[in-house]
């Protein structure tokens, strides 16, 4: 928001009421300071969406400036929005106010504002944004033991945004601010010599930006609470997830802890070896909605923040562009930020195939994610074994694929309700409509082959009168991610071979 001749004239900038957005996202986070709820009352587009979510009470009482202190204060209510400027419009000091949670590392600001700030900077078209109040640390992410998504007054955290049907994607920012341990050392400054004595100017600054400072909060630091267990994060998540919203995709970034034979922050190596465990276990295939990322990101002028924003924005832009099944590896991401910290080629090999991490990193001067990974593959569990060769899934091991499935489940879903009530079930119609949606996807390179035989097969079946089930076989595009290519020499003739393996 620009302020004009002296605060008389307010510009609010705002983006025209724009197309359905391919990918939608939602974002929950900290937002202190005050709130401007009639900023809020002037976007009646988004109080119409909000309302069409079951949420017609709340935007009653934000009319009538009266009623519930939470939805007043615009508490776990998801707020749709279409530009960085709408968030900063209504939540003037999020980005300026301290926080009650301090760190070395992650300081004392909310990390919500910049990855909203990051989202439409990459090109993100439609935010949700859901605000939860900082007393209630990391629970008041999570889903209330009483939830039920039929009754909005019981939702709290996740769930609000479980409610929104078009939802794509789901992140935490403030819940990743609140895992960095208060206490985490940074890397250790590189100690210079003293300089020798000398007379300067009054008003020279002499900080090298090298030596040791003590933090001033030293004793706040201690009052701090500790990180959550990152297996008992993931148990709060991954079950809503699988249970309510198997189309949903979680963007979540690795926690930190201090490695000593490195004397700096590393990624902690306990959530590697929970996410190993789960995997390895009965409930392993709700992996496949978490897409985990890592380092976090931290420039001049920016503190630590999370990687989140910038991934979600680029991938709502390339979903809009070119379709949800599109990667967004190798591609430029816009960040004044760095990786933090820097990993090793041999690291990011690392976590790029155990467990299946997606690695930021800066190539050529352009900050980029080496690969969209996953720790499982996107398949039902039903489609594959443990037990069977890993690397025949590895290509289902992509978060474009899964990012694919969910948006079949919403088109189907869609298409599913606006035929129900306009056509007989004897109607050879839905089959045709079916064959042309498809037909589109292959035609775009959403599904292999180079037929529509080849690319999805849609059977029919009747069980009982009045029943209409289509059964619905695809193949998913995915990307190569490695080719092998065998030289052989014979009769000093070099000969070529690609590896079917």
């Amino acid at each position: 928001m620009q302020q004009l001749l002296a605060s008389r004239i307010t510009l609010t900038p705002r983006p025209l009421e724009a197309r359905n957005a391919v990918l939608e996202v939602a974002m929950l986070g900290h937002c202190p300071g005050p709130v401007r709820i009639g900023r809020l009352l002037a976007l009646r587009g988004a109080l119409s969406r909000m309302r069409s979510l079951g949420f017609g009470d709340a935007v009653d009482q934000l009319e009538a400036s009266s009623g519930d202190p939470r939805i007043l204060g615009l508490q776990h209510l998801p707020i749709p929005l279409r530009s960085s400027a709408e968030f900063h419009d209504i939540f003037p000091g999020a980005q300026s106010a301290d926080t009650g949670y301090v760190s070395v590392l992650a300081g004392r600001r909310a990390w919500l504002p910049q990855c909203v700030d990051d989202f439409f900077a990459n090109g993100g078209d439609t935010l949700w944004v859901i605000a939860v109040p900082e007393n209630e640390g990391q629970s008041g992410f999570l889903p209330a033991e009483n939830t039920r998504l039929h009754e909005i007054s019981t939702l709290r955290g996740l769930a609000c945004a479980l409610a929104i049907p078009t939802l794509a994607t789901v992140a935490f920012p403030d819940l990743e601010r609140l895992q960095v341990p208060a206490r985490l050392p940074d890397i250790p400054r590189v100690r210079l010599d003293n300089p020798s004595p000398q007379f300067v100017p009054c008003g020279t600054d002499l900080d090298d930006d090298h030596r040791e400072r003590r933090y001033s909060d030293e004793v706040a630091l201690g009052e701090m609470p500790p990180p959550a267990a990152f297996n008992r994060i993931l148990q709060g998540i991954l079950p809503w997830l699988a249970k309510h919203r198997p189309d949903l995709q979680c963007l979540l970034t690795l926690p930190l802890s201090y490695n000593g034979k490195l004397d700096s922050p590393a990624i902690d190596a306990r959530a590697l070896q929970w996410i190993r465990e789960i995997r390895d276990g009965d409930t392993g295939a709700r992996l496949r909605q978490t897409q985990f990322l890592f380092p976090y990101l931290r420039g001049p002028g920016l503190g630590l923040s999370s990687p989140v924003g910038i991934i979600a924005g680029k991938q709502a832009a390339q979903a809009q562009a070119r379709g949800p099944w599109r990667s967004i590896a190798g591609l430029p991401l816009q960040s004044a930020g760095l990786p933090y910290p820097p990993l090793s080629v041999g690291e990011r090999v690392q976590l790029r195939n155990d467990p299946g991490v997606g690695v930021l990193q800066q190539r050529n001067g352009q900050l980029q994610l080496d690969d969209e990974r996953l720790v499982v593959p996107a398949l039902h569990p039903d489609d594959y074994s443990r037990s069977q060769v890993p690397q025949r899934f590895d290509g289902y091991r992509s978060a474009e694929v899964m990012r694919l499935l969910g948006y079949l489940r919403r088109q189907l879903n869609a298409l599913g309700e606006q035929l129900i009530f306009n056509l007989d079930y004897r109607d050879p119609r839905p089959r045709l409509l079916l064959e042309r949606f498809f037909r589109q996807l292959q035609q775009r390179g959403a599904l292999r082959g180079a037929t529509a035989e080849e690319a999805f097969r849609i059977e029919e079946s009747q069980t009982r009168e009045g029943v209409m089930i289509y059964e619905i076989m695809i193949a998913p595009a995915f990307p190569v991610d490695r080719i092998h290519l065998t030289f052989i020499n014979r009769q000093g003739e070099w000969q070529g071979r690609v590896n079917d393996d």
